[in-house]
């Protein structure tokens, strides 16, 4: 079973690009932001091309130029990653438009410098002139479609976009910005994060606010698909795969995947292989269905594409969609209203429910292993994530993890150092990894999971033997 949704899933709804247009014909900033496999990725492909262009600017789409940024393209996490891409990005994008020779040639130069810099001064110095030859001479407005820009916000010098606020400052009318994230994009780098500069670490989380600031007034929740899109996308889905979908079949699709396009395929796919082609009665219906909810259940894919939203959301919000799925009324709140805009959760006016039902018992799940996780360290080896008294830690790194794994999986034991290399770095690796190496990782380690790392209640070293994971 696919585990991304077609294409086709994607056409992006009327509304949301009426809105998008409507902020752009202002150069205004706009954030785009929705849960996993919601579509963002097509509603930004979409605004570059020339049809959807036509339909909404008319006459002064030629006035414009979009330039589309996949960030998943970066070759790593870094400033200069970062740059590259961009100019890459826009020396296609101008090219491909014949917008500007003498701009592709300055761009060009630029990148080329930017690649094989001198000195890591000349990065940023290039990135500014190819920036100060699109935003000076280019005749058309640009404008940066930034998608899956959650990692770079979150993870790169925020310098970089403290540069990228200038050239909006600099040129308000003739270039913008529009990102596409899981979340906002203020929920996304915290306070803390540290980059060294000068060799001294640099909180830059207020650089990263002031490139927020422009977001504030501009974001779109991405709608779920709505009750005729649904309708239609199953249609389509029965006739290429050949099977019949019922009005009760549609009604069953519709209460268990919502308007989700992941969940919408999986659904679809799942019933599908149960119903085939004949027309059924109302008994066979119900026996059908009442099979599709027994796979459905316990399908690992469905499974996975719940756990991204989930794992996209904050502990506040995580709690008002456990209320939620418990039928008890939530009191109007901002972790409401956030869930209410990402489309989580519906209100009909009388009462408040998660948006599908596969959501809603993942939910419910998740509940159950916390209430049964409240005291001591807990970790889920399904999806790897560890609760300590009932609050779920940061996340752990690969290395992390397999530690916490290893001591997790013999816990009360003694784990030798031997046991820990072999376990964590592999067999390759027992002479490389010395005493030092390990120390430093279970010192990390107990940074995240220990109330007091300086006195671990955890995870206890056993002096001349090893490591042992203790039930406190």
């Amino acid at each position: 079973m696919p585990t991304q949704p077609r294409e086709w899933i994607y056409l992006p709804r009327q509304a949301d690009l009426a809105r998008l247009f409507n902020n752009l014909r202002a150069m205004d900033c706009v954030s785009v932001v929705g849960v996993s496999n919601l579509g963002k990725s097509a509603l930004l492909h979409s605004l570059t091309d020339p049809e959807i262009q036509a339909q909404f600017l008319g006459d002064g789409a030629r006035d414009y130029l979009f330039i589309y940024v996949d960030f998943n393209q970066m070759l790593e996490m870094s400033d200069q990653a970062f740059y590259e891409l961009l100019l890459r990005c826009s020396i296609d994008a101008i090219r491909e438009h014949q917008a500007s020779d003498d701009v592709l040639r300055r761009v060009e130069t630029a990148y080329t410098g930017l690649v094989a810099p001198a000195s890591a001064f000349e990065v940023p110095l290039r990135f500014a002139q190819a920036m100060a030859a699109i935003g000076d001479q280019l005749r058309q407005r640009v404008v940066f479609l930034f998608d899956e820009v959650d990692g770079p916000v979150a993870g790169i010098d925020g310098r970089v976009f403290l540069n990228l606020r200038a050239l909006k400052d600099r040129h308000r009318e003739g270039l913008t910005y529009v990102t596409a994230t899981n979340r906002q994009l203020g929920q996304i780098r915290l306070p803390g994060a540290s980059f060294a500069r000068n060799g001294s670490a640099f909180d830059s989380a207020g650089e990263v606010a002031e490139f927020v600031e422009l977001f504030g007034y501009h974001v779109l929740y991405i709608s779920m698909l709505d009750e005729a899109e649904i309708r239609q996308f199953s249609s389509r889905f029965a006739e290429e795969e050949g099977v019949t979908f019922s009005d009760e079949d549609l009604a069953f699709i519709r209460a268990w995947a919502g308007g989700h396009p992941a969940l919408l395929e999986m659904t679809c796919r799942i019933l599908g292989l149960l119903t085939g082609r004949p027309v059924r009665d109302l008994s066979q219906n119900w026996i059908i269905h009442r099979r599709a909810a027994e796979v459905l259940a316990q399908d690992l894919n469905i499974q996975a594409e719940c756990r991204k939203i989930w794992n996209d959301l904050s502990e506040a919000e995580r709690a008002t969609l456990v209320t939620v799925s418990q039928a008890r009324e939530v009191e109007q709140n901002a972790d409401l209203e956030s869930v209410l805009a990402k489309h989580l959760v519906v209100n009909n006016g009388s009462e408040q429910h998660v948006f599908c039902r596969a959501f809603a018992e993942f939910v419910q799940r998740q509940n159950i292993v916390r209430r049964t996780s409240q005291q001591g360290l807990r970790l889920d080896p399904d999806s790897g994530e560890v609760w300590v008294d009932g609050a779920q830690i940061p996340t752990l790194t690969n290395l992390e993890y397999r530690l916490l794994l290893l001591l997790y999986g013999r816990i009360g034991k003694i784990c030798t150092k031997y046991e820990v290399v072999e376990a964590v770095w592999g067999e390759d690796y027992i002479d490389e990894i010395d005493d030092a190496r390990i120390e430093k990782l279970v010192s990390r380690l107990r940074q995240k999971i220990e109330p007091d790392p300086a006195n671990p209640r955890y995870v206890q070293t056993i002096r001349g033997r090893g490591y042992k994971l203790v039930e406190a």
